[in-house]
């Protein structure tokens, strides 16, 4: 694409009047828009669940079962930092105090990751640029994958519909070992180069993946086989990386969103930006409580898009909100009932983006319910 700056219309329509309808809600109920004493409750008993299975995991675990288990059940913990605390305060949303925000998505940091490269992949590539080509960050995957019609096509594309599930289980672990090292060296995300940073951000991050690696291996090894540490090193990353991998293909590698195309000289896209993130977003089990808790709101993926700066907890509330005002202007609200559903589409999506002959997809004009 030789595009390389995108422009998207500016207008008062759709947003303009969601945001409006949305900030007057919480005028009106007197809330914030961060979190409040249900999120403070919440952090409290996610904090609690990988400390205490870390150390089950490091002085309790007498057999390499033992070890295993404790360890998935660690990887859980990690993913709910990493979903209800860590995205939060990577949006700034989590508090009113950017301290705490800052501390929040630092959280990244303390279970192997780096928030200040998230920052730019997620908030900024991927927040501002859903689903284009060569912008989202998301999408690129050095070829292993086709998740856009704009990708070129590759023999071993056919089958990704099948080899998707286990390479998913990879991303944390290609993160931790390679993929964040890569970035701070080459200065960039893709094409897209990163802020320069500072000999404090510089030091925060080599200083925390040598403690994420002490904690994670170095100690273990003191009081378990170093093969049953590497064993659980790499377990414990399988099942954090699928559901992170998958969570967040849900939401917009789907057959019912769009992956739009900027005009090939001028990079301006058709529809402004706001109706641009709910074309190429979707929901999924929006009535599923338990979704909503584990999940940290990521299955209204709509309303985050549109209003990442708003604590999770408020997406419900503002849901229906929000898909009350794209049905008033003729935009689609994608939602699919059950977390199942999501996934046969998503199935059904890498099936088509893998077929040669495949076209792009085009949009429909209707909820999925």
């Amino acid at each position: 694409m030789s595009v390389t700056t995108i422009r998207f219309p500016v207008r008062v329509g759709f947003h303009a009047c969601v945001k409006q309808r949305v900030h007057q809600y919480f005028a009106d109920n007197r809330k914030p828009k961060t979190g409040d004493w249900r999120l403070f409750l919440k952090t409290g008993i996610i904090l609690t669940w990988p400390v205490l299975f870390y150390l089950l995991y490091i002085f309790f675990a007498t057999s390499l079962l033992m070890v295993l288990l404790t360890v998935v059940a660690l990887a859980q913990g990690f993913i709910l930092i990493g979903f209800n605390m860590m995205h939060d305060g990577g949006h700034n949303s989590y508090a009113r105090h950017k301290t705490i925000n800052w501390f929040m998505g630092f959280t990244l940091d303390c279970i192997g990751g780096s928030h200040i490269l998230w920052r730019q992949k997620h908030n900024i590539l991927h927040h501002t640029y859903t689903n284009i080509h060569a912008f989202d960050s998301d999408l690129h995957t050095a070829g292993l994958f086709r998740l856009s019609p704009e990708q070129p096509w590759h023999p071993w594309h056919r089958w990704q519909h099948l080899y998707a599930w286990p390479a998913y289980s990879l991303l944390t672990l290609s993160w931790v070992m390679y993929g964040d090292f890569r970035k701070f060296f080459s200065g960039h995300i893709g094409h897209h180069p990163l802020p320069r940073q500072t000999r404090v951000e510089a030091g925060v991050f080599f200083v925390t993946k040598l403690l994420y690696f002490g904690y994670m291996l170095l100690l273990p090894a003191f009081f378990h086989p170093v093969l049953h540490v590497l064993m659980a090193f790499v377990v414990m990353h399988v099942f954090f990386g699928f559901t992170l991998s998958l969570v967040f293909q849900l939401a917009h590698i789907v057959e019912h969103t769009v992956f739009p195309t900027p005009e090939a000289h001028t990079g301006r896209m058709a529809h402004e930006w706001a109706v641009h993130e709910v074309q190429t977003t979707a929901n999924f089990a929006p009535t599923n409580v338990f979704a909503r808790w584990y999940l940290g709101g990521l299955n209204f993926q709509i309303e985050h898009h549109l209003f990442s700066s708003i604590c999770h907890i408020h997406y419900p509330a503002i849901s229906t909100i929000v898909r009350q005002t794209c049905d008033e202007f003729a935009i689609p609200y994608v939602c699919y009932p059950t977390v199942w559903a999501a996934i046969v589409d998503h199935y059904r999506c890498l099936k088509t983006m893998g077929s040669r002959s495949m076209s792009p997809p085009a949009l429909v004009s209707g909820t999925v319910l």
